[in-house]
């Protein structure tokens, strides 16, 4: 028999467990496998390798998109029938260059039209400036996305009186034109009126929308204002799920039906870096709200939540904004593979100003390549059966369960608001964020490692301001108020609009007069802030002075002995907008505090080996002081403890290391060279 049949005929091996983990810990020098263990900051510890065994102890799983609790798909044919809605949110200067950009966008891929009033930088406040926006826009053709905030009511008016002026069917519009009065109390702290009276025009739209826009979405659930909080996922599902049952029990105070509120709802997440970590809380939130649903007594049809997604805002930077690119298109494949029903993905300059057309093309064309060139649609549920992220979505739904639970028991979503407990959760989560970014523990590439101090910025121009808002009409509010009176608001509101009545004056007819309740809200804040501070901050000097603040690296022996600590240095002030000055390798100290002399630098970090230290740090140390007595030394890497005694007796102001707080070791430069700070970003 050939070598060549003998090597078909031939079969692998398949190693154990058992087998594997025995050469994992050769590969680890006897150290045991649980290094290799992470926590996340859902406080689930991730193993390195899953097994069918992992599954085993779920127990049985669901085969089929479609059914169940639709972990695997809210439909059985996945995108294979129809694709994800391409939902990308249009902001623009005002109602005319907004109305530009949709139909332009339209044009080019753009499947839904998104707006959120509360983002806009113009207010939508009659059905004339309804009008400047959508001439021209077939609202019969394509889904629409309106994420209205705290209250929905008063814009529905004024779209449904603009649809009947041009003779577009109400039915033909389909979508969400939702509210979301608890994610806009956790953003903001305050609500326009009581929570009672807008829970009333919830049901009051959703009522209406069943006759009138029986393919509309009224009611919106939120994950945003947690996630941009800092909240991790097991957080944004579970504060979500209590929203969610907070509406369903209003809607049936007010004589709604469960299947009628569930149709209504459309939940929506933002999606972060931890890439399956995001696709697992999706599946998660399927299966949550289906749980919820049927415990409400729901019908099967009714269990399936609609899943809008956009890319996190929480991640994107203000330097090396191109970066962002990268972060949204990993963004949004974990999106797409956990199954949304719709895609925001974030325009790379999101975080300096309002998109443009180049901007808002790269962000809906990362959609598209996925879809066209990918063909990510091609295959149902591809994440699913997968050892590692089946085992990540149990774990998440258990523990968001859990939580949810707890919130249930201290009265509910708006209670738990009320006495601050959603936001202390929040705020813990946040913390030990903001410590491993400051530590760099968690890095952001372009911000906290890898800072080019040679980029360009990208220069927005300066927002306009937003459109007058026109005084309420008192009369106008009092006819109104008197026509709610025989209890169909919609109706009274869409004439009201037709008569050219205001958002504005629409909503103060409606107040019951009774103020909401003020809560801390949770402060929308990114990631990268920290650092992009300091940078800014060193920035503005050196444009007063007229030079970049700049550290002096004295660099001992050959290159292959110090390029890594000094590149270590040189990148960790970079982060804050601080250049590194390199010296040659020195061979002397004399070398050394020669070229110290002949430099006007205030701060000096020594950069070598440890085998190199002992025998140079201390007679550098006491030459330096005397050439330079007012200015710091200190050493690249942590000295052992008695060698750290030994630098500081000789004059060594410290050392920095890889376990070191970069934003402090920054924080302290700065402050040391007279560059005024504002503060902590939190």
């Amino acid at each position: 028999m050939s070598d060549v049949a003998k090597m078909k005929e031939a079969a692998f091996p398949a190693p154990t467990v058992e087998e594997w983990e025995r050469e994992a810990e050769k590969s680890l020098k006897g150290k045991p496998l649980e290094r290799l263990v992470s926590m996340t900051y859902e406080n689930i510890a991730v193993k390195p390798l899953y097994t069918r065994r992992d599954l085993e102890a779920l127990g049985p799983l669901e085969q089929y998109p479609g059914f169940g609790q639709y972990v695997r798909g809210a439909r059985p044919e996945g995108y294979r029938g129809e694709p994800w809605k391409v939902s990308q949110e249009i902001l623009a200067a005002s109602p005319s260059e907004w109305n530009e950009a949709v139909k332009h966008d339209l044009q080019r891929g753009q499947t839904e039209i998104h707006l959120a009033l509360g983002r806009l930088p113009f207010a939508v406040e009659s059905v004339d400036d309804v009008a400047a926006m959508f001439d021209g826009v077939p609202l019969d053709r394509y889904s629409l996305r309106v994420d209205a905030g705290a209250r929905s009511l008063s814009f529905l008016a004024l779209l449904a009186a603009y649809l009947e002026e041009r003779g577009v069917p109400l039915s033909s519009v389909r979508g969400a034109v939702g509210m979301d009065p608890l994610g806009a109390w956790a953003e903001h702290g305050t609500l326009p009126c009581s929570l009672s009276r807008l829970y009333d025009e919830m049901s009051e739209v959703t009522k209406w929308a069943k006759e009138q826009m029986p393919n509309v979405c009224t009611i919106l659930v939120r994950g945003e204002p947690y996630h941009d909080g800092g909240a991790n996922a097991v957080q944004e599902l579970a504060f979500a799920l209590a929203a969610a049952v907070e509406y369903i029990r209003a809607g049936l105070d007010r004589g709604l039906t469960v299947d009628g509120i569930a149709t209504r709802m459309q939940a929506s997440f933002a999606v972060g870096a931890d890439f399956f970590m995001e696709i697992a809380k999706l599946r998660a939130a399927r299966r949550l709200f289906a749980q919820v649903i049927e415990a409400f007594g729901g019908g099967e049809s009714t269990r399936r939540i609609e899943l809008h997604v956009r890319t996190s805002h929480f991640t994107k930077t203000v330097y090396d904004p191109y970066v962002n690119m990268l972060r949204a298109a990993a963004e949004a494949f974990a999106a797409v593979v956990g199954g949304a029903d719709g895609v925001h993905v974030s325009p790379f300059d999101e975080a300096i100003g309002l998109a443009d057309e180049f901007s808002r093309r790269i962000a809906r064309n990362t959609q598209l390549i996925l879809l066209e060139e990918a063909h990510v649609a091609n295959v149902i549920d591809p994440a699913g059966g997968s050892y590692y992220v089946e085992t990540l979505t149990a774990r998440l739904a258990e523990e968001a369960w859990k939580l949810f639970q707890r919130v249930e028991e201290k009265g509910g979503m708006a209670k738990a608001l009320e006495d601050g407990f959603v936001q202390a959760e929040v705020e813990a989560v946040a913390k030990r964020r903001l410590d491993r970014v400051k530590t760099r523990k968690e890095k952001i590439v372009g911000t906290n490692v890898y800072a080019n101090l040679e980029e360009t910025p990208i220069e927005k121009p300066k927002q306009a301001a937003a459109n007058e808002v026109p005084p309420l009409d008192e009369k106008r509010v009092a006819e109104i108020r008197s026509a709610l009176v025989g209890g169909k608001w919609m109706e009274a509101a869409i004439r009201a609009a037709r008569r050219r009545a205001t958002a504005r004056e629409i909503a103060a007819a409606l107040a019951d007069g009774n103020a909401s309740v003020r809560i801390a809200p949770i402060r929308a804040w990114r990631l990268a802030e920290p650092f992009e501070t300091l940078r800014k901050a060193a920035e503005e000097h050196a444009e007063r002075t007229g030079s970049r603040l700049s550290v002096h690296l004295i660099n001992i022996g050959p290159l292959v002995r110090h390029q890594a600590r000094a590149d270590f240095i040189a990148g960790l002030f970079a982060a804050g907008g601080v250049a590194a000055e390199r010296s040659d390798g020195f061979a002397s100290v004399a070398e050394a505090v020669e070229w110290v002399r002949n430099t006007n630098g205030t701060h000096y970090i020594v950069c070598g080996a440890d085998d190199d230290y002992p025998a140079f740090v201390p007679v550098l140390a006491k030459a330096f002081k005397q050439a330079k007595p007012n200015a710091k030394l200190y050493v690249a890497g942590k000295p052992p403890e008695e060698l750290e005694r030994t630098y500081a007796d000789a004059g060594v102001d410290g050392s920095i290391h890889l376990g070191s707080n970069a934003y402090d070791v920054i924080v302290a430069f700065l402050t040391e060279r007279g560059v005024a700070l504002d503060g902590e970003v939190r």
